[in-house]
């Protein structure tokens, strides 16, 4: 077993698992993974409601920061179902920001994602440049733009999420004015050392349900939650501006369905903070 785990360890086997699509939970799991009971544990924290705010809470933090995960998946990948359903349920859960980016390199395999967009791609190869990974895959899991994962190894993804809750945020965000056309976003607090940031603004879909008719996933029913259809640069933020405004018309937006405000170090660096805003919570 010890040495199954070490090889695993290696970049060219790692990398040949995922190409032959073996990068879901049980290709991994046999051999490397948190034990039954710390699972068993945080499955309980979850289904209560208090992955994030029982972890702030144990560190001690004054408020609980929603945190952010970015999955890049794709409907034409066998290996994302289960990371898709790991989202969707997380989705739910508070104190989580969840999103789901459609990739589109996995279009001519059979089956076109409609929802895959060369702009997901991009943002997925700037968390591969910003975290100094070798390759990109799905289903990838990015962690309040801190940590990778693959995404469907659910008992990683909860304890990496409490492990992000526990580190807190650096900086508050608030909505307020118009929210569905021109918003203003409030900072609770100033960056240190005359820093700055960029403001993203995620638009999601509430949720989209295809019947998957070629390719790898052939004959599947999907579900899939918080789709992310426009990722654009909001604004640049100072680090001392009470607040910035935008106007979505101008970035070529339209948040039907929802928002997620993501104030970030640069492109595909941590994220500072963040908020959400759902047209239809519920």
């Amino acid at each position: 077993m010890k040495y199954l785990k070490t090889l695993f360890k290696r970049p060219l086997v790692k990398l040949a698992f995922v190409a032959l699509g073996l990068s879901s939970a049980w290709a991994y799991m046999a051999i490397s993974g948190p034990s039954a009971e710390v699972v068993q544990a945080v499955e309980k924290r979850l289904a209560q409601g208090q992955l994030v705010a029982q972890a702030a809470n144990v560190a001690g933090l004054s408020e609980t920061a929603p945190v952010v995960i970015e999955l890049f998946t794709s409907q034409g990948c066998s290996s994302c179902p289960p990371a898709d359903a790991l989202l969707s349920e997380l989705a739910d859960q508070p104190g989580i920001i969840a999103l789901s980016y459609h990739v589109d390199y996995w279009d001519y395999i059979g089956w076109k994602d409609p929802f895959s967009s060369p702009e997901a791609t991009q943002r997925q190869r700037d968390y591969g440049s910003s975290l100094s990974l070798r390759y990109v895959y799905t289903p990838q899991l990015v962690i309040d733009g801190r940590k990778e994962l693959v995404g469907s190894r659910r008992g990683d993804v909860l304890l990496g999420i409490e492990e992000a809750a526990k580190a807190g945020k650096a900086v508050s965000l608030s909505i307020a004015g118009n929210t569905l056309s021109e918003p203003t976003v409030s900072f609770g607090k100033e960056l240190p050392l005359e820093g700055s940031a960029t403001l993203w603004v995620a638009v999601f879909d509430e949720q989209h349900e295809t019947e998957i008719q070629r390719g790898e996933n052939k004959g599947l029913f999907m579900v899939n939650k918080h789709v992310v259809r426009g990722f654009e640069r909001a604004a640049e933020w100072n680090g001392t501006d009470a607040s910035v405004s935008f106007n979505f018309a101008s970035l070529g937006l339209s948040p039907k369905d929802g928002y997620a405000l993501l104030l970030q170090d640069g492109i595909g660096g941590a994220i500072l903070g963040a908020v959400l805003h759902e047209s239809n919570p519920g």
